[in-house]
């Protein structure tokens, strides 16, 4: 990974889940738990029609250096921005230099 290309900043936001009211599990992603530098490149989208509703997807992969603690059911902010990312696949790159990671954009 080429340091100099990582220049977008990307919060992680670890899963958490606690017990609702009637015992059922809630699953929130309430605070950055990594913060780090990354690389993007943008792979792809699409729009679809569901229940006469207009659906945009947008996929991008999102290399970053090796962390073990980055696993698949954290979010992902990049920029700052509003948008989240759900992880879809993660793939270690090299002997655990960078990882890879595909991103699909979570509809609010």
């Amino acid at each position: 990974m080429k340091a100099g290309n990582a220049y977008h900043r990307i919060n992680f936001y670890a899963k958490v889940s606690t017990r609702g009211d009637y015992g059922d599990s809630v699953d929130t992603w309430p605070e950055v738990t990594i913060a780090t530098r990354g690389e993007i490149r943008y792979t792809g989208g699409s729009r679809m029609l569901s229940n006469e509703e207009k659906f945009y997807s947008k996929s991008m992969e999102l290399i970053v250096r090796y962390r073990s603690e980055i696993v698949e059911t954290m979010r992902v902010q990049i920029d700052g921005g509003t948008d989240r990312y759900m992880i879809d696949y993660l793939e270690v790159l090299g002997r655990n230099e960078s990882l890879r990671l595909t991103l699909d954009k979570i509809n609010a």
